[in-house]
């Protein structure tokens, strides 16, 4: 009896777990040429948004949260050269710097023509000019654009822009199949990690990266079963991000080693 009460409690536990995970999946915003597209994570139980955005490699392109215009202090994201948190000062004028940079760099990957950036941020940074992420909302506006060609420069006017609703899907027990549903326990830990996932799910390399979004570690875990146990036992105590990947996509998992 007291198995069968323990096994109930087990299952609750990683239903729970499940259930504080929402994603918008791989969301295409254009077609053709110079294509973008988003990806929005939110776990709630760590109120960490990883977002992950595609744009063309030689152009600034940026995202607006929460908008479907360029309405005054609509909050973006941005990559030039460099990542920039940036809100929209109104009007058609171009988006201005934060004081303080509240996102984090987790990758930036380079394909051809195509730049790819993952970022991490808490739902609500006490920042005035930045959206706080609402987990019970099953959707969100945005507003995209991208510069000219070969431009850099965010002052220069945009060559192309949209509107888009990204609808959000709460992952379930049934949704344990793709390497976004990977879980990671316990968190924190004192470095000694395992990853949990199913049979299905096909795993082939984990990086680790500090809060500066410099790498730290790389693991290959080719054939990697049901639960494995990744030490990192040699890092300091504070926060990292560890970068789940296989052949197809990735997903990043906030850690922290205390």
């Amino acid at each position: 009896m007291k198995k069968s009460y323990l096994l109930l409690a087990l299952l609750a536990v990683m239903h729970s777990s499940f259930a504080q995970t929402k994603t918008s999946g791989v969301v295409s915003l254009n077609t053709g040429t110079n294509t973008m597209s988003i990806k929005i994570d939110l776990d709630q139980t760590n109120s960490l948004a990883t977002i992950t955005i595609v744009g063309p490699s030689t152009r600034w392109f940026s995202i607006g949260l929460n908008a479907n215009s360029m309405s005054s202090n609509t909050d973006c994201i941005t990559y030039s050269t460099i990542l920039l948190d940036q809100s929209l000062p109104g009007g058609y004028n171009a988006a201005t710097t934060d004081v303080t940079n509240n996102l984090t760099l987790v990758s930036n990957t380079v394909v051809g023509s195509s730049r790819s950036i993952v970022v991490t941020r808490p739902f609500n940074t006490g920042d005035s000019k930045d959206y706080i992420f609402n987990y019970n909302s099953n959707s969100l506006g945005i507003i995209w654009a991208y510069g000219q060609s070969n431009s850099t420069n965010t002052n220069v006017q945009h060559s192309n822009k949209g509107t888009k609703t990204v609808s959000f899907t709460s992952l379930g027990t049934d949704d344990f199949k793709s390497i976004d549903d990977i879980i990671v326990y316990p968190n924190p830990s004192s470095g000694i990690f395992t990853i949990s996932k199913n049979r299905v799910i096909q795993i082939s390399k984990i990086k680790i990266f500090d809060t500066n979004a410099k790498m730290l570690k790389e693991i290959d875990v080719e054939g990697f079963d049901t639960d494995n146990t990744i030490d990192v036992s040699e890092l300091s105590k504070g926060i990292y991000f560890m970068e789940i990947s296989n052949n197809e996509d990735k997903v990043v998992k906030k850690i922290i080693v205390e």
